[in-house]
């Protein structure tokens, strides 16, 4: 026994001297009000698709990144190529936002859109993302939604599936 209380102790002294554990952040309640605007829902028509996120006032934690991952479509929902504008408040369709507040990432395959903003969105706001480019054929496009806290070893919660339907113009057939 006393050939092990050394070790003991200094393995004790180690755990007390080691500093605090870093705790993993997350949502106690992550965002579920979230929404996809169209404007113009004509293939081929120039798009200002617009995501909208509220961050509920007791989330817990402030929202860092928004990530969608579109379901299996023949066409890849095309975001355009320049980063999005961001506006705190309610959707609306003319609302112009400040460039330069998110920056969005495309992964390699075009399936999966990653919205990084800085500074952070804080818990009670809403957020709107909005991007421009045009839309692509006649489909309904879906996508998964996660979300990302800010801080380090984030713990992602998962959000509502969005739902965009693209239709067919008749005049031009």
């Amino acid at each position: 026994m006393t050939f092990f209380t050394p070790y003991l102790l200094s393995g004790l002294v180690l755990l007390m001297n080691s500093g605090p554990a870093l705790a993993q952040i997350f949502f106690r309640r992550p965002p579920t009000k979230v929404s996809i605007h169209n404007p113009s829902s004509t293939e081929g028509q120039r798009n200002r698709t617009t995501i909208s996120v509220l961050v509920p006032k007791d989330a817990g934690a402030e929202l860092e990144r928004v990530v969608l991952s579109q379901l299996t479509n023949i066409d890849s929902w095309d975001w355009g190529r320049r980063d999005p504008e961001i506006y705190l408040g309610d959707y609306g369709l003319r609302r112009r936002g400040e460039p330069g507040l998110a920056e969005a990432t495309i992964s390699e395959s075009g399936d999966e859109l990653s919205i990084h903003f800085d500074p952070v969105i804080e818990p009670g706001q809403r957020v709107n993302v909005a991007f421009r480019s045009f839309n692509p054929a006649a489909n309904i496009y879906q996508w998964t939604t996660t979300f990302i806290p800010a801080g380090s070893d984030p713990i992602c919660s998962d959000g509502p599936t969005l739902r965009l339907p693209i239709y067919l113009n008749e005049q031009y057939r």
